[in-house]
């Protein structure tokens, strides 16, 4: 594992701490690499969004089952202390100390569809946590169909690590996240009822934290270092989750990641089922790839590349990519041609610069949907959530007449290829440096 954390960057790092006072460890950006998200799925780094597709395909349901490590302990009512958890401030202005990768397990209370989701708590005392959910939130909506009454709420920390890949997944509104953790490890999920409210939570979890959120009952939550590298949600009063129990196996790690500025930690966990989302929701034929920028957090910018068959098709991509679920909350669509890697940014920027005419291929849309932790909204604009999107069609024009990309032949760069010891120039430490750059990032 440590040959695959860039060693200058300290945020990608496997980091372990344990306090003093208990035996619980915290393990940050489990997944902060396309390498280690692929290593934790078994596959090679390049098959991350079609592999998704083929193995999310057959959803496999999560089962019942009596017994589960995640209950090793229980800790019921005063006897729960979330303090004890080791949850740092994360950034110098944060609101407090926060949990970063809880999976929150929730039914609806009408139809008992399972949820899973992840959202940031800020830890306020020993039983009480604060949580922002986005106005479009499927927990959000869930909760709106019963808003009288306590809604129960599960936050899971740590275990297989299909868990937060399926809950991050944007997935449509009734779909199981569950069923798709278990689609993608190729095994169902096991799920232990939990101890005081009536929800079913991963057998394997390090930790879980079983709770009610009551509407009416508030309190400040806020600021947080979010994923767009600016502080998100600004103070003011948020529902609360009421702890009941905490449950844990023998010495438990957290599971947590870091927010900040790019790159951060959770831009590849939030990227890769979006990219898999993308392909999997848009039904138009010649989309080849889809990558969501680092820059852009893994959330709001995507790029994707196509065999464009017509004029005016890289726009009716990005239209198509805005109209999905999972492209909900992408401000910036760029669409380019099937020789340009979506995934290199130099690249991406060659193209833009040079097959883009704006008053042709740049259209701007307004009022639409957009994300409540978007920092270039006024604050008085975030509560409607309604953003302008740009689609950048950076296809060629024309191609038949456009200008040839000019490379050395074929014929010259094998030679070059074949003589290379003769140059006296030893590179393989570059190569090797390139080769493990491209799979880190």
């Amino acid at each position: 594992m440590a040959e695959s954390v860039p060693a200058q960057d300290l945020r990608s790092f496997l980091q372990m701490a344990r306090r003093r006072d208990h035996d619980i460890r915290l393990a940050v950006d489990l997944l902060a690499s396309r390498r280690r998200y692929a290593l934790a799925l078994g596959i090679e780094t390049d098959q991350l969004a079609a592999e998704w597709n083929r193995r999310t395909k057959n959803l496999i349901p999560p089962v019942i089952v009596e017994n589960g490590l995640c209950q090793q302990h229980v800790w019921v009512g005063d006897q729960v202390d979330l303090t004890k958890l080791p949850m740092p401030t994360w950034n110098e202005r944060d609101g407090g100390p926060y949990l970063t990768l809880g999976c929150h397990i929730s039914k609806d209370p009408e139809t008992q569809a399972r949820n899973a989701g992840v959202y940031r708590n800020m830890v306020h005392d020993r039983n009480t946590l604060g949580i922002l959910v986005e106005p479009y939130g499927h927990l959000r909506y869930q909760w709106s169909k019963r808003p009288n009454e306590p809604f129960p709420v599960a936050i899971v920390l740590g275990g297989d690590p299909v868990v937060p890949m399926a809950a991050v997944a944007p997935v449509p509104y009734g779909r199981d996240e569950l069923a798709v953790a278990g689609a993608l490890r190729g095994k169902a999920v096991e799920l232990v009822p939990c101890v005081t409210i009536p929800l079913e939570v991963p057998a394997c979890a390090e930790i879980v934290i079983e709770g009610e959120i009551l509407l009416d009952d508030l309190r400040d939550e806020g600021p947080f270092g979010e994923f767009t590298g600016y502080y998100g949600g600004h103070r003011a009063p948020r529902p609360v989750i009421r702890v009941k129990a905490m449950t844990h196996r023998d010495r438990p790690i957290v599971h947590a990641v870091y927010e900040g500025t790019p790159p951060s930690g959770s831009a590849i966990i939030v990227a890769v089922p979006r990219e898999a989302e993308l392909l999997r929701q848009i039904s138009l034929p010649g989309v080849k790839r889809a990558h969501m920028t680092r820059g852009g957090g893994g959330a709001l910018h995507a790029v994707l590349s196509v065999d464009k068959p017509y004029e005016g098709f890289g726009k009716y991509v990005g239209l198509a990519v805005l109209g999905t679920t999972a492209g909900r909350g992408i401000k910036q669509v760029i669409v380019v041609d099937a020789d340009i890697d979506p995934g290199d940014p130099i690249q991406v920027e060659w193209a833009v610069a040079t097959r883009v005419q704006p008053h042709r291929d740049i259209e701007i849309l307004s009022e639409l949907p957009g994300i409540i932790l978007d920092p270039s909204l006024p604050r008085g604009e975030q509560k409607p959530l309604l953003t302008s999107k740009m689609i950048i069609d950076a296809t060629r024009y024309d191609a038949k007449d456009f200008a040839p990309v000019c490379l050395p032949s074929p014929d010259a760069m094998a030679k070059v290829e074949r003589d290379w010891s003769r140059y006296g120039i030893v590179l393989p430490d570059a190569r090797a440096f390139e080769s493990r750059f491209k799979r880190e990032t």
